[in-house]
């Protein structure tokens, strides 16, 4: 147990990853609430771009913390699928359009689910505030299945559940960062 206690002392070393992914869906998730019909003709690449970054700063933190993060092997997978999916939105945008609200759907459940893991490997830690990140990962998937099954409420409706989703992500990705770097100022109180 010491050893895993240190091992994720380490990894926070890297919180600000998470801030950065929570900061670039809370903005997309701004955009699309203010332009929403706009926003769904304009989503694909700014959803493209930041699923790219996404997945580039996924594979760097799995990578760099492969020998001391249980698991690390689904965070790369999930970034490497993150940068082609990117890559693939930027390169066929008209294709993108419309089928964007299922590889937001998609995306949305995927990454929702590992926002709850890391809520559990949290709570298996001890530390205190993983209920809300594990709130922020269930809402996100409950937003990402809604835009999955109700595909055909148009562009507008479409918009509002993406941008409600991605903020909900993006918080959550950002609370997670400050819980990370909460760990490495209680290292150094100790």
């Amino acid at each position: 147990m010491e050893s895993t206690f240190n091992d994720f002392r380490r990894t926070a070393n890297n919180w600000w990853v998470f801030l950065i992914s929570g900061i670039l869906l809370i903005i997309l998730g701004i955009a699309a609430f203010i332009n929403p019909v706009e926003a769904y003709l304009g989503l694909s690449i700014y959803f493209a771009a930041v699923i790219l970054v996404n997945g580039v700063s996924g594979i760097y933190f799995s990578i760099s913390h492969r020998v001391t993060l249980q698991g690390w092997g689904w965070l790369l997978i999930l970034g490497i699928a993150e940068v082609l999916l990117g890559l693939y939105l930027l390169a066929a945008p008209l294709v993108a359009m419309s089928t964007l609200a299922f590889f937001i759907g998609f995306w949305l459940l995927f990454r929702s689910s590992i926002t709850i893991s890391n809520a559990i490997a949290i709570k298996n830690l001890g530390y205190n505030g993983w209920g809300w990140v594990l709130a922020t990962g269930i809402i996100g998937a409950l937003f990402g299945l809604l835009v999955l099954f109700n595909p055909s409420l148009g562009a507008f409706g479409a918009a509002i559940w993406m941008a409600l989703a991605l903020l909900t992500l993006g918080i959550a990705a950002c609370i997670l960062a400050f819980r990370l770097r909460g760990t490495l100022h209680e290292e150094v109180s100790a």
